[in-house]
């Protein structure tokens, strides 16, 4: 308000009251007041242009934050699944198999756990879809083999498929995570 003011104190002094615009034969008086209005007018479009940009700019970043929150959240999730992979080499193919500390209880509570933190964090409609329906089959596996584990012959095929299944849930995560960082 100040930068205009003393604009139209020198626009004042240095052309008077009237300024006189010349186009062709025709004469346009412009006083003091449509000369701000106009200047005003120019500096309100050159707001509203870098408003606009510093808009852009705030969306392209926000949608940069969720792109990166999504990588971490699957990174975070092929680490548990990578850890529940671990647990599941663990289980026992057969009943006479069974190393010596090994609680098939727990290893199954701590695979669920992972099949859990992973299910929480995927979406059921989306890019990751196919990778929650691999975990749901790979966690109904778990669930064959763990009643086949309580009826004393535990299902070899069972922890095979289940194996098979979480190397694909992995690898898909995987290749979805360098497509987003641009390595694919």
């Amino acid at each position: 308000m100040l930068f205009l003011s003393l604009l139209v104190l020198v626009l004042q002094r240095v052309f008077g009251q009237v300024i006189r615009y010349h186009e062709g034969d025709d004469v346009f008086l412009l006083t003091t007041d449509s000369l701000v209005t106009i200047l005003g007018t120019f500096v309100t479009l050159l707001s509203m242009g870098f408003t606009i940009r510093q808009v852009s700019q705030a969306k392209n970043y926000t949608n940069q934050v969720k792109l990166d929150v999504r990588r971490i959240n699957l990174a975070n999730v092929i680490d548990g699944l990578k850890s529940a992979q671990e647990e599941i080499r663990r289980l026992p193919a057969s009943s006479q198999k069974v190393s010596r500390g090994v609680n098939v209880s727990e290893l199954i509570h701590k695979i669920r756990a992972q099949f859990d933190n992973a299910l929480g964090t995927l979406n059921s409609i989306g890019p990751d879809a196919g990778v929650r329906a691999l975990l749901v089959e790979a966690q109904t596996k778990l669930n064959t083999y763990e009643i086949s584990w309580h009826n004393q012959v535990p299902s070899a095929q069972s922890v095979h498929e289940l194996q098979a299944k979480m190397q694909d849930a992995v690898s898909a995560l995987g290749t979805t995570i360098n497509q987003m960082e641009g390595k694919v």
